[in-house]
């Protein structure tokens, strides 16, 4: 079973891409299985509770949804459980959901944002570096191989999406998006002023390697 992985900006057209390229495998005979997996909570639930109580998350009503934004770079018990209570309840709810694919005969595994995407959300969330020397994150670089990476100009970000809270946050992730980019060697695409079927055309083009053997 092969896994294919799309990660970057909020709003740059991530679950559109994998939408159209699940519909494209399909129609070539393949089975296919979608995963959003972005977040996932299991063990993480205790710290949320505690994040709440605190005041460390806070909602930020936007123009169509509450949205709850985390400040636990503020607080040395959150700025350090959290990276790995979090990273491990993915790792393992990817690791059941594979499994179940593999079991089921699915020929490809389609992922909605993983692991390069929770670790740009804890850079900005904790606003430190010592997690990414944990041993959870060292056992997933082995799928960077199957990424692409998209990203979108934060000016464009507020056309397409409605839940933006900040765009310094934003400008922060479409950064660490190309560097992991440059320094991992990820196919990257920024879709700003390009349609959605231009875009497919490019990812398909990076992606033949992943599809085609």
């Amino acid at each position: 079973m092969k896994i294919i992985i799309i990660s970057g900006v909020d709003g740059s057209g991530k679950s559109t891409q994998l939408v159209l390229l699940a519909k494209y495998l399909r129609a070539r005979g393949f089975r296919v299985k979608y995963l959003w997996l972005r977040w996932f909570a299991v063990l993480t639930y205790l710290l949320y509770l505690y994040a709440r109580l605190t005041r460390r998350t806070i909602v930020v009503r936007t123009r169509s949804r509450p949205v709850h934004v985390h400040i636990f770079w503020v607080d040395s018990l959150l700025r350090y459980s959290y990276p790995r209570l979090i990273l491990f309840d993915i790792i393992l709810w990817f690791t059941l959901n594979k499994l179940v694919a593999r079991v089921k005969g699915y020929d490809m595994l389609l992922i909605d944002r993983f692991v390069l995407d929770v670790l740009v959300d804890l850079l900005w969330e904790v606003r430190d570096v010592k997690f990414l020397k944990s041993i959870l994150v060292r056992s997933m670089w082995r799928y960077v191989r199957s990424t692409a990476i998209l990203t979108v100009e934060p000016r464009e970000v507020i056309k397409r999406k409605s839940d933006v809270v900040s765009l310094r946050e934003v400008a922060f992730k479409k950064r660490c998006f190309e560097i992991l980019a440059k320094h991992l060697g990820i196919p990257i695409l920024n879709t700003t002023e390009v349609d959605v079927t231009t875009t497919f055309r490019k990812l398909e083009e990076l992606l033949k390697p992943h599809i085609h053997h």
